[in-house]
């Protein structure tokens, strides 16, 4: 076990777990029908399935080649989670444009080939394809600014 491909048996078997729990928890919770009469169950069922599949795909084949080891960037992880902690605390109060600019200045700490120039370049642009796609695209009922609430 040693010498596996550790990462894709990792990530195949997460897969398949969370597709196997989604088509579970819909099978319980929603109408399935028919495949002529589809419920509201019937496509998340479906995808759950598929999830699973498609990590099994991944995982078995991982068994029999040989992988280096996981290397975990403590520094990484722990900036990517900040960067989460700090859209979902900003959103209602500082709005979309300000809380995912913060959210990008602080996850892409974890890269140290970018410059705060180019932090700012990419959290501004962002920033600006987020509010494309979710308050003109999608029509979301979101804050955009401190004092549009």
């Amino acid at each position: 076990m040693m010498n596996r491909d550790i990462r894709d048996i990792v990530g195949g078997l997460a897969m398949m777990s969370i597709g196997a729990f989604m088509a579970w928890h819909a099978y319980n919770e929603y109408d399935i029908g028919r495949l002529a009469r589809m419920g509201p169950g019937f496509f998340p069922v479906s995808l759950g399935i598929i999830l699973s599949v498609i990590g099994l795909f991944i995982a078995i084949p991982a068994f029999f080649r040989p992988g280096s080891p996981i290397k975990v960037e403590f520094k990484t992880m722990l900036a990517v989670t900040l960067g989460i902690l700090v859209f979902a605390f900003l959103l209602r109060t500082a709005g979309l444009i300000l809380a995912t600019m913060a959210a990008v200045l602080v996850s892409s700490v974890a890269d140290r080939s970018i410059t705060w120039k180019g932090r700012v370049i990419l959290a501004v642009g962002v920033a600006g394809l987020t509010w494309g796609i979710f308050i003109l695209g999608l029509g979301m009922l979101l804050p955009v600014w401190p004092w549009s609430h």
